[in-house]
């Protein structure tokens, strides 16, 4: 008899649900899309029910179209974004319909920056934190506070609606800046300071621990006739991370989907105020790590505004758009011919501030379109190299790989080994967080032993990428003049959100 396992996995842009056996292979397969809301200036939010109604739609197409016996589904794993802030009330009913997402810059964290407390949190302050959202949310609508029973996660709440269970994972709660890292749990002292109640954080469980099965009134609708067992899963770019095989100190991993980030995995949080740490899905590992809001969503906002004619073309030809844009970037030298550009299209998070715009620098009469794709990929790459410097004077990369989106681009691969110097593993067949998610449910189970056994079966190595040399000398003159630059904008960045505030409403 085989086994299988459920993966979901909750992005920003979209959900999706995979089937999989033992081994790693997809039986059956489903996603769907939704909006995402811009209030305003720095306002990112999702409706939850949403969530919901694209996990339950992901659910019922696998079930229905796979050809196996349901009874042979062993058990459920899902990750989804981070850093979102659901209220619920104490009967479990969702008491907003718009919530703030990971990238909801809103929250004000200027009076925290003084404050030592990263020893800790394992982070300095920033408004990606949970903490700080849930504190936005106090003092701009109190009313709405003191009605919530428990504060849940994008993943927490969906794990709610399948199973009517409320817990959240380490990962979650390590991203909130309310964790202790040396208690490993909760901290009353932060939740004092941020002026949070205790009681409205949810009860902490590893990830792989088995928090319930699916609820009986659900069954009919998904086309089963067994509860399946629900682990409680963790964070997307965690399981993104465990999904890569990334299970052990000194493996690094580049992760390109919207946002992009370099990570390392490590004994215990690399205490530095330019990168960040959150608590691996893994047991009593730690993921330190450097991230950029628009990584892969550079490229996006690129093809959403001036990519018409490659949507086209790429349509004709019957690829994808972004297979387009590599074929105009490969005609391209590397280094764009002097243009760099500068992917902070949704602000940063630690290397500058929320203030950090977009930039395009060095422009002249001979760039053309094709120009300014290449210079999309090599500044991510620029952005991602900085904290990878960071992350390599503390912990040596015995390992590099490439997941997410990014990572099918051949081309953006060469770039970025090339300006990391670094080489680069790729994976047959990566199916994002959602086999993270498996692994989890897996284990869960008891059909893996651990981490270890689970990713030899499920988990297979692709090709190598190696730096250029021709290109590491290169780039590396680019970057040196990209990293002075970086910095000296700053001040001009805060002077222009200045100007721009006064004239946007």
């Amino acid at each position: 008899m085989s086994n299988y396992l459920i993966g979901i996995d909750i992005g920003t842009e979209s959900s999706r649900a995979i089937l999989f056996d033992e081994n790693g292979k997809v039986i059956s397969i489903s996603s769907s899309s939704y909006s995402t809301y811009y209030q305003q200036n720095q306002y990112v939010e999702q409706n939850p029910n949403d969530w919901w109604k694209s996990v339950f739609y992901n659910l019922k197409e696998i079930l229905t179209n796979c050809q196996i016996e349901k009874e042979d589904i062993i058990g459920l794993g899902i990750c989804g974004q981070m850093h979102a802030v659901v209220p619920i009330g104490k009967e479990g009913n969702l008491l907003s319909d718009r919530v703030p997402i990971w990238c909801d810059k809103r929250s004000d964290v200027s009076d925290f920056h003084d404050k030592d407390l990263n020893i800790i949190t394992g982070n300095q302050a920033i408004p990606a934190w949970t903490g700080f959202k849930i504190r936005w949310l106090k003092n701009h609508n109190q009313e709405l506070y003191n009605k919530t029973y428990k504060f849940l996660s994008c993943k927490d709440f969906i794990n709610y609606m399948l199973t009517g269970e409320i817990y959240s994972d380490f990962s979650e709660a390590s991203g909130s800046y309310l964790f202790d890292i040396k208690k490993n749990y909760w901290s009353t002292e932060l939740c004092n300071i941020l002026e949070v109640d205790y009681d409205k954080l949810p009860p902490i469980k590893k990830s792989a621990d088995i928090i319930g099965k699916i609820k009986k009134s659900l069954l009919k609708d998904l086309n089963l006739n067994k509860e399946i067992k629900v682990v409680c899963g963790g964070g997307d770019m965690m399981c993104l991370l465990l999904g890569s095989g990334m299970i052990k100190q000194g493996i690094g991993c580049d992760v390109t989907g919207t946002a992009a980030d370099v990570s390392v995995c490590s004994l215990s949080p690399l205490i530095d105020s330019r990168i960040m740490n959150l608590h691996h899905v893994v047991n009593d590992l730690w993921v330190s790590f450097g991230i950029l809001d628009s990584g892969g969503g550079s490229l996006q906002w690129f093809k959403d505004n001036f990519g018409n004619e490659e949507c086209r073309k790429a349509k004709e030809k019957g690829i994808s758009v972004y297979e387009m844009f590599d074929r105009e970037a490969l005609s391209v030298p590397p280094g764009s011919e002097g243009l760099l550009f500068f992917p902070y299209l949704n602000g940063e998070r630690t290397l500058g501030t929320v203030n950090s715009r977009g930039v395009f620098f060095g422009i002249d009469i001979t760039h053309q379109k094709n120009h300014f794709i290449r210079a999309i990929m090599e500044g991510v790459a620029y952005d991602l190299r900085q904290s990878l410097d960071i992350i390599k004077e503390k912990v040596n990369i015995s390992e590099f790989r490439a997941i997410g989106g990014g990572a099918k681009s051949d081309l953006w691969l060469q770039i970025k080994s090339s300006i990391y110097n670094i080489p680069i593993v790729t994976l047959r067949n990566f199916e994002g967080g959602a086999v993270g998610a498996a692994i989890l449910a897996g284990i869960g189970v008891k059909l893996f032993k651990d981490e270890k056994e689970a990713v030899k079966r499920m988990i297979k190595k692709n090709n190598k990428i190696f730096p250029l040399n021709s290109e590491v000398v290169l780039y590396k003159q680019y970057y040196n003049l990209y990293k002075k630059l970086h910095d000296e904008f700053q001040k001009y960045y805060v002077a222009f959100s200045k100007i721009s505030k006064e004239h946007v409403k």
